[in-house]
Protein backbone atom coordinates (compact mmCIF):
# COMPACT_ATOMS: atom_id res chain seq x y z
CA UNK A 1 0.00 0.00 0.00
CA UNK A 2 1.24 3.48 -0.84
CA UNK A 3 2.31 5.88 1.89
CA UNK A 4 -0.39 8.56 1.98
CA UNK A 5 -0.19 12.02 3.55
CA UNK A 6 -3.24 14.27 3.30
CA UNK A 7 -2.34 17.95 3.71
CA UNK A 8 -4.98 20.60 4.46
CA UNK A 9 -6.10 23.28 6.93
CA UNK A 10 -8.22 23.75 10.05
CA UNK A 11 -11.66 23.40 8.51
CA UNK A 12 -14.26 20.74 7.81
CA UNK A 13 -14.32 20.92 4.04
CA UNK A 14 -12.63 19.29 1.05
CA UNK A 15 -10.58 16.79 3.05
CA UNK A 16 -13.64 15.10 4.54
CA UNK A 17 -14.74 12.86 1.66
CA UNK A 18 -11.27 11.33 1.22
CA UNK A 19 -10.96 10.74 4.96
CA UNK A 20 -14.36 9.04 5.07
CA UNK A 21 -13.26 6.79 2.21
CA UNK A 22 -9.90 6.02 3.81
CA UNK A 23 -11.46 5.12 7.15
CA UNK A 24 -14.17 2.99 5.55
CA UNK A 25 -11.57 0.99 3.62
CA UNK A 26 -9.15 0.82 6.54
CA UNK A 27 -6.42 2.49 4.52
CA UNK A 28 -3.59 4.00 6.60
CA UNK A 29 -2.77 7.68 6.07
CA UNK A 30 -1.64 10.75 7.96
CA UNK A 31 -3.45 14.08 8.14
CA UNK A 32 -1.14 17.05 8.35
CA UNK A 33 -1.75 20.77 8.64
CA UNK A 34 -0.11 22.73 5.84
CA UNK A 35 2.31 24.56 8.15
CA UNK A 36 3.43 21.29 9.72
CA UNK A 37 3.98 19.55 6.39
CA UNK A 38 5.82 22.45 4.77
CA UNK A 39 7.50 23.74 7.92
CA UNK A 40 6.49 27.27 6.92
CA UNK A 41 3.35 29.42 6.96
CA UNK A 42 0.97 28.68 4.12
CA UNK A 43 1.31 32.22 2.77
CA UNK A 44 5.02 31.61 2.17
CA UNK A 45 4.68 28.30 0.31
CA UNK A 46 1.38 28.74 -1.52
CA UNK A 47 3.03 29.81 -4.79
CA UNK A 48 5.11 26.61 -4.88
CA UNK A 49 2.12 24.27 -4.49
CA UNK A 50 0.43 22.89 -7.63
CA UNK A 51 -2.52 25.18 -8.47
CA UNK A 52 -1.78 27.15 -5.26
CA UNK A 53 -4.41 25.36 -3.21
CA UNK A 54 -5.11 22.43 -0.91
CA UNK A 55 -6.01 19.70 -0.07
CA UNK A 56 -3.04 17.83 -1.41
CA UNK A 57 -2.37 14.11 -1.25
CA UNK A 58 1.31 13.18 -1.10
CA UNK A 59 1.95 9.64 -2.31
CA UNK A 60 5.15 7.87 -1.24
CA UNK A 61 6.74 11.23 -0.36
CA UNK A 62 7.05 11.88 -4.07
CA UNK A 63 3.90 12.57 -6.08
CA UNK A 64 1.67 15.48 -5.09
CA UNK A 65 -1.97 15.16 -6.12
CA UNK A 66 -4.00 18.34 -5.82
CA UNK A 67 -7.68 19.07 -6.56
CA UNK A 68 -10.14 17.21 -4.33
CA UNK A 69 -11.81 15.40 -7.25
CA UNK A 70 -8.50 13.99 -8.44
CA UNK A 71 -7.66 12.93 -4.89
CA UNK A 72 -10.95 11.11 -4.43
CA UNK A 73 -10.81 9.36 -7.79
CA UNK A 74 -7.24 8.21 -7.15
CA UNK A 75 -8.17 6.89 -3.71
CA UNK A 76 -11.29 5.23 -5.10
CA UNK A 77 -9.21 3.37 -7.66
CA UNK A 78 -6.54 2.52 -5.10
CA UNK A 79 -9.05 1.08 -2.61
CA UNK A 80 -11.58 -0.52 -4.95
CA UNK A 81 -14.24 2.13 -4.30
CA UNK A 82 -14.74 2.79 -8.00
CA UNK A 83 -16.97 0.57 -10.17
CA UNK A 84 -15.36 -1.42 -12.96
CA UNK A 85 -18.15 -0.86 -15.47
CA UNK A 86 -17.39 2.38 -17.37
CA UNK A 87 -21.04 3.42 -17.65
CA UNK A 88 -21.65 2.96 -13.93
CA UNK A 89 -18.36 4.69 -13.22
CA UNK A 90 -19.58 7.69 -15.22
CA UNK A 91 -22.83 7.79 -13.22
CA UNK A 92 -20.90 7.59 -9.96
CA UNK A 93 -18.62 10.38 -11.08
CA UNK A 94 -21.58 12.54 -12.13
CA UNK A 95 -23.07 12.21 -8.65
CA UNK A 96 -19.76 13.04 -7.05
CA UNK A 97 -19.37 16.16 -9.21
CA UNK A 98 -22.92 17.18 -8.34
CA UNK A 99 -22.08 16.97 -4.64
CA UNK A 100 -19.01 19.15 -5.25
CA UNK A 101 -21.23 21.88 -6.71
CA UNK A 102 -22.53 22.38 -3.16
CA UNK A 103 -19.10 23.55 -2.01
CA UNK A 104 -19.86 27.22 -2.74
CA UNK A 105 -21.11 28.88 -0.67
CA UNK A 106 -21.83 26.04 1.80
CA UNK A 107 -18.30 25.26 3.00
CA UNK A 108 -17.12 28.86 3.50
CA UNK A 109 -20.43 29.80 5.13
CA UNK A 110 -20.24 27.02 7.71
CA UNK A 111 -16.51 27.28 8.34
CA UNK A 112 -16.04 31.06 8.37
CA UNK A 113 -19.14 33.28 8.11
CA UNK A 114 -20.28 34.97 11.34
CA UNK A 115 -22.94 37.37 12.57
CA UNK A 116 -24.93 39.31 10.01
CA UNK A 117 -22.99 37.80 7.12
CA UNK A 118 -23.89 34.30 8.25
CA UNK A 119 -27.55 35.16 8.74
CA UNK A 120 -27.80 36.96 5.40
CA UNK A 121 -26.41 33.96 3.53
CA UNK A 122 -28.22 31.29 5.55
CA UNK A 123 -31.78 31.79 4.27
CA UNK A 124 -30.70 32.04 0.63
CA UNK A 125 -28.46 29.02 1.00
CA UNK A 126 -31.23 26.90 2.52
CA UNK A 127 -33.44 27.81 -0.43
CA UNK A 128 -30.70 26.99 -2.93
CA UNK A 129 -30.14 23.59 -1.34
CA UNK A 130 -33.73 22.39 -1.70
CA UNK A 131 -33.60 21.40 -5.41
CA UNK A 132 -30.33 19.55 -4.92
CA UNK A 133 -31.64 17.66 -1.90
CA UNK A 134 -34.75 16.80 -3.89
CA UNK A 135 -32.52 15.41 -6.65
CA UNK A 136 -30.72 13.20 -4.14
CA UNK A 137 -34.03 12.09 -2.65
CA UNK A 138 -35.39 11.10 -6.07
CA UNK A 139 -32.24 9.22 -7.05
CA UNK A 140 -32.24 7.26 -3.79
CA UNK A 141 -35.92 6.50 -4.29
CA UNK A 142 -35.16 4.84 -7.62
CA UNK A 143 -33.35 2.04 -5.74
CA UNK A 144 -35.52 1.68 -2.61
CA UNK A 145 -33.95 -1.60 -1.48
CA UNK A 146 -30.41 -0.19 -1.44
CA UNK A 147 -29.09 2.06 1.34
CA UNK A 148 -26.64 3.84 -0.95
CA UNK A 149 -27.01 5.56 -4.29
CA UNK A 150 -25.82 2.66 -6.43
CA UNK A 151 -26.33 -0.47 -4.38
CA UNK A 152 -25.65 -2.26 -1.14
CA UNK A 153 -22.16 -0.80 -0.70
CA UNK A 154 -21.01 2.80 -1.11
CA UNK A 155 -18.78 4.28 -3.78
CA UNK A 156 -16.71 7.41 -3.38
CA UNK A 157 -19.63 9.55 -4.56
CA UNK A 158 -21.62 8.58 -1.46
CA UNK A 159 -18.99 10.17 0.75
CA UNK A 160 -19.04 13.37 -1.30
CA UNK A 161 -22.79 13.65 -0.83
CA UNK A 162 -22.61 12.73 2.84
CA UNK A 163 -20.06 15.42 3.64
CA UNK A 164 -21.98 18.28 2.07
CA UNK A 165 -25.36 17.24 3.46
CA UNK A 166 -23.81 16.71 6.88
CA UNK A 167 -22.40 20.23 6.70
CA UNK A 168 -25.75 21.66 5.59
CA UNK A 169 -27.37 20.34 8.76
CA UNK A 170 -25.53 23.08 10.67
CA UNK A 171 -27.92 25.49 8.96
CA UNK A 172 -31.06 23.61 10.00
CA UNK A 173 -31.19 20.40 12.02
CA UNK A 174 -34.59 19.60 10.47
CA UNK A 175 -33.34 20.06 6.93
CA UNK A 176 -33.90 16.42 5.98
CA UNK A 177 -37.40 16.03 7.43
CA UNK A 178 -39.01 16.29 3.94
CA UNK A 179 -36.41 13.85 2.53
CA UNK A 180 -36.75 10.44 4.25
CA UNK A 181 -34.64 8.57 1.70
CA UNK A 182 -31.79 11.02 2.16
CA UNK A 183 -32.15 10.80 5.92
CA UNK A 184 -31.89 7.02 5.75
CA UNK A 185 -28.85 7.33 3.49
CA UNK A 186 -27.11 9.61 5.99
CA UNK A 187 -27.79 7.12 8.78
CA UNK A 188 -26.45 4.27 6.64
CA UNK A 189 -23.17 6.11 5.99
CA UNK A 190 -22.86 7.05 9.66
CA UNK A 191 -23.21 3.38 10.58
CA UNK A 192 -20.46 2.09 8.30
CA UNK A 193 -17.52 0.41 10.00
CA UNK A 194 -14.59 2.80 10.09
CA UNK A 195 -16.78 5.77 9.25
CA UNK A 196 -18.64 5.72 12.57
CA UNK A 197 -15.33 5.68 14.44
CA UNK A 198 -13.98 8.55 12.36
CA UNK A 199 -17.08 10.67 12.88
CA UNK A 200 -16.96 10.06 16.62
CA UNK A 201 -13.31 11.10 16.91
CA UNK A 202 -12.73 13.80 14.28
CA UNK A 203 -12.27 17.39 15.50
CA UNK A 204 -15.61 18.83 16.56
CA UNK A 205 -16.88 21.87 14.71
CA UNK A 206 -18.40 24.40 17.11
CA UNK A 207 -19.54 28.02 17.06
CA UNK A 208 -20.96 27.93 13.53
CA UNK A 209 -22.33 31.37 12.68
CA UNK A 210 -20.76 33.06 15.69
CA UNK A 211 -17.14 31.93 16.18
CA UNK A 212 -16.32 28.82 14.13
CA UNK A 213 -13.72 26.62 15.79
CA UNK A 214 -12.41 23.09 15.55
CA UNK A 215 -11.83 21.23 18.80
CA UNK A 216 -8.46 19.58 18.19
CA UNK A 217 -7.14 17.34 20.98
CA UNK A 218 -9.46 19.08 23.41
CA UNK A 219 -8.47 22.62 22.42
CA UNK A 220 -10.84 24.90 20.47
CA UNK A 221 -8.92 26.57 17.66
CA UNK A 222 -10.23 29.07 15.06
CA UNK A 223 -10.90 27.61 11.64
CA UNK A 224 -8.51 28.90 9.02
CA UNK A 225 -5.31 28.59 7.01
CA UNK A 226 -2.87 29.81 9.65
CA UNK A 227 -1.43 28.12 12.72
CA UNK A 228 -3.16 29.86 15.61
Amino acid sequence: MADLRLVYFKMRALAEAPQLLLHYTGTPYSYEMAWDYFGQPWSEVKASVPYRQLPMLVVDDNTRICQSGAINRYLAQLTGMQPQDPLLRAEVDALYETSQEMFMPLNPTINFAVGEKFESVKSDLLEQLQPRLADFERLLGSTPDSPFFFGETPFYCDFGVFHHVNLALFLDEGLLNPFPNLGAFMAAVEGLSGVSEYLANRPGLIGVGTQPQLVIEGVARPTGVVNE
